[in-house]
C-alpha cells in the first residue's frame, strides 16, 4: 500500500475515532500457570461498537479480497488466493460475517488486533492481498499455531488500516506482530518477555517497564493510579495471579478491568484449553458465554450468530440464530450508522456508492460455498 493511502486511511480513523492513546485502549493479554491457559481483550473506542457474534465452519471455500477491492470494486494486481476453512471458529465482528475483531478457534488457536499509530504493511505485488480483517478469518480457518500465523505474515500481504497484532496458541506459545516502516516485526518466545499488548510499540513498552520494581527499575508500580501504563499494570497482575487462590475467568476479567481508562466497549475471555469463550460489553454488563464444542462445526450445519451486546447471562448457546444475507446487510448498515457519517464518506472514498460497498462487504460470505 502507498504512504499516501495509509496516511489517508489513518487520518480518516483518527478524526473518526480520536487519538489512539486517548479514545482507542485496546489490550490483549495471555495468562499461562499450571494449567490455566487463557487471553482476554479489551476493545475501545469512542461510542457504541455494535458486535456479532458469529460461529464460523470448517470446510468452507474463500477467496481473497483486499480492503481497497472492497472499497472500490476493482481487484488487485496480486495473484489470486483461495482457501477451505479447515477448523471452525468463534468471532467476534464488529462489521460483519468473515470480518473479525478477533477470536479462536477449535484448535485453540486465537488471534486479536488492536490500533497501532505508525502502521504500514509491506508491498509485495507478486503475493496474494487480503484485507487485514479477513488475514485474521483466514488465521483461524486455516491454522493451529503461533508458528504458523508468523509463516502466514511472510507468505501474504495485508492491507487496511493501522493496526497491530497478538496470536497466542493452545501449547502456550503467544506472538506480538506489527508493521513498521514497511517492515515485518515479529516478538515471540524470549523476545516476548510479557504477553501483553496495548496500543503502543511492543519495544517501547518492555523498555518503559524496565524502570519499574519487579521488572529491573526502582519505580513503584501502583495499580490504583491510572497515570501508569496499562502494559505496566497488565504485566504485575499476571506476575501476581496465584492458580491455587483465584478463578482464571474472574482474573482475567479483573485485568481487562485494571487497563480500562475509559472507553472500554466490549471485553472476552477465552479459555483456550477447553475452547470457552466469556464476553461482556458497555451496554451489557452480564457476563455471556459459550462452549465451542457444544456446536456443530460442519459447513452442511447452518452459521449461527448473535449480537454481543444481547440483555443475556450465562450461557447462550441456545440463543445463537441462523445467519442470513439480510442479517448481515442489516447489522453492517448500524455498524457504518454506529461510526457516523465521516465513516460513510471514507468507505466511498474510491468512488464507489455506500450501497455499493455495503454489498461487497456484506455479500462476501455469500460467495464462499461448503466443500463437505
Amino acid at each position: 500500500m502507498h504512504r499516501k493511502t495509509v496516511f489517508l486511511i489513518t487520518l480518516s480513523i483518527v478524526l473518526l475515532l480520536g487519538t489512539v492513546s486517548d479514545i482507542l485502549p485496546c489490550q490483549t493479554f495471555t495468562l499461562k500457570k499450571g494449567s490455566i491457559l487463557i487471553v482476554g481483550h479489551n476493545l475501545g473506542a469512542r461510542n457504541h461498537v455494535p458486535g456479532l457474534v458469529v460461529i464460523n465452519k470448517r470446510g468452507v471455500r474463500k477467496t481473497a479480497v483486499s480492503w481497497k477491492e472492497l472499497l472500490s470494486g476493482k481487484p488487485a494486481s496480486n495473484p489470486p488466493f483461495e482457501w477451505i476453512s479447515k477448523y471452525g471458529s468463534v468471532t467476534f465482528n464488529p462489521f460483519c460475517r468473515d470480518f473479525p475483531d478477533g477470536g479462536m478457534n477449535e484448535a485453540g488457536l486465537f488471534i486479536e488486533e488492536m490500533t497501532l499509530d505508525g502502521t504500514r504493511f509491506p508491498v509485495d505485488e507478486s503475493k496474494p492481498l487480503l484485507f487485514m480483517m479477513l488475514w485474521m478469518q483466514y488465521i483461524l480457518d486455516s491454522f493451529e499455531t503461533v508458528e504458523q500465523v508468523v509463516q502466514s505474515v511472510h507468505d501474504l500481504t495485508i492491507d487496511g488500516w493501522t493496526w497491530h497484532f497478538f496470536t497466542a496458541d493452545r501449547k502456550g506459545n503467544s506472538a506480538v506482530i506489527e508493521f513498521l516502516d514497511g517492515e515485518i516485526n515479529i516478538f515471540k518466545g524470549k523476545d516476548l518477555p510479557f504477553p501483553v499488548l496495548c496500543n503502543t510499540k511492543y519495544v517501547a513498552e518492555v523498555k518503559n517497564i524496565k524502570r519499574y520494581k519487579d521488572f529491573g527499575g526502582d519505580k513503584a508500580i501502583d495499580l490504583k493510579s491510572h497515570r501508569q501504563q496499562r502494559f505496566i499494570h497488565g504485566a504485575q497482575m499476571i506476575r501476581d495471579f496465584d492458580p491455587e487462590k483465584d478463578d482464571a475467568v474472574d482474573y482475567g476479567f479483573k485485568i481487562l478491568n485494571q487497563f480500562d481508562r475509559g472507553g472500554t466497549q466490549w471485553s472476552f475471555v477465552c479459555d483456550l484449553k477447553n475452547l470457552k469463550a466469556y464476553f461482556r460489553s458497555k451496554a451489557s454488563k452480564k457476563i455471556k458465554e459459550l462452549d465451542l464444542k457444544s456446536f456443530g462445526l460442519s459447513c452442511r450445519t447452518s452459521v449461527k450468530v448473535l449480537d454481543y451486546h444481547s440483555d443475556l447471562e450465562g450461557n447462550v448457546e441456545k440463543n445463537f440464530t441462523g445467519y442470513s444475507l439480510k442479517k448481515n446487510r442489516d447489522f453492517l448498515k448500524t455498524a457504518i450508522s454506529a461510526l457516523g457519517k465521516g465513516f460513510e464518506s471514507f468507505l466511498t472514498a474510491e468512488g464507489s456508492t455506500i450501497e455499493e460497498v455495503i454489498s461487497r462487504l456484506a455479500g462476501y460470505s455469500e460467495k464462499t460455498s461448503c466443500t463437505k
